[in-house]
């Protein structure tokens, strides 16, 4: 629910932010997940690559396989939907690392990470238009190969970004390490250090994840890291490390 619309009559009353059952309860957890747009777009992206590693182990019977591969182009179309004007989010950011005091080599990085990523989701929409009928269905595939191309830069450059973070992340703590005179991570500092390393590490190989996958749609799935298991596998595992990354954050 957006913070401008007013709760119902029949709901119940919000609980208070620092309460031990706001933190717990897990319906509650679960309806600010869903109300989120990414919330709602990773569990569909968990469906679809669950279906993709199930054809691609051949395991389902020809019946269930065609019902699968159905449902899986439809939760793919579905998907694109819900990244309409996502896009804006990459403009942005991009004005935001724009204006921060940062070096020449960051300011490139960026750029890529930003602009590669908003250049993919702002044809995603013209895909999705495509694919839904409203425009010409050859305008797809000539989007998607130019998106596939703008993605792969957006996460050369997010890579290159993370990785330098990771370092500077970790260079902090052994700093705060000889200050505090602990090795043990026993200062609440380095704790909370150690859990913002761990969710950067993890974005890491999500980006990482979603790289191979577009470097097997820039090779139009012929090469030799292009194995549909191997993608299908890729997808699930990023899918599943961005979710936690929402479900933690909301």
């Amino acid at each position: 629910m957006d913070a401008t619309e007013k709760p119902s009559q029949n709901s119940a009353p919000p609980l208070p932010p620092n309460s031990d059952s706001h933190r717990r309860d897990f319906l509650l957890h679960l309806e600010a997940y869903l109300a989120r747009r990414d919330g709602v777009d990773k569990l569909l992206k968990i469906s679809r690559y669950a279906a993709k590693i199930a054809l691609a182990s051949s395991l389902p019977p020809k019946t269930l396989a065609s019902r699968l591969k159905s449902f899986e182009s439809s939760v793919g179309l579905s998907r694109k939907a819900f990244r309409l004007g996502k896009f804006i989010q990459d403009v942005n950011a991009l004005r935001a690392s724009a204006g921060r005091p940062t070096s020449a080599v960051d300011l490139i990085l960026s750029a890529a990470a930003y602009g590669g990523e908003g250049v993919y989701y702002f044809l995603e929409q013209l895909v999705w238009l495509s694919k839904s009928g409203l425009l010409s269905s050859s305008l797809a595939r000539k989007c998607e190969k130019i998106s596939a191309w703008a993605e792969l830069i957006g996460y050369a450059g997010s890579i290159s970004l993370k990785v330098k973070e990771v370092g500077k992340i970790r260079s902090i703590i052994e700093g705060r390490k000889k200050i505090a005179g602990s090795t043990h991570g026993d200062d609440v500092e380095i704790r909370k250090l150690w859990d913002k390393l761990l969710l950067k590490q993890l974005s890491l190989v999500q980006d990482l994840s979603d790289g191979l996958m577009v470097l097997g749609d820039v090779w139009d799935g012929k090469g030799l890291l292009t194995d549909p298991l191997l993608m299908a596998s890729a997808g699930m595992l990023s899918a599943l490390i961005s979710t936690h990354k929402n479900w933690i954050s909301c």
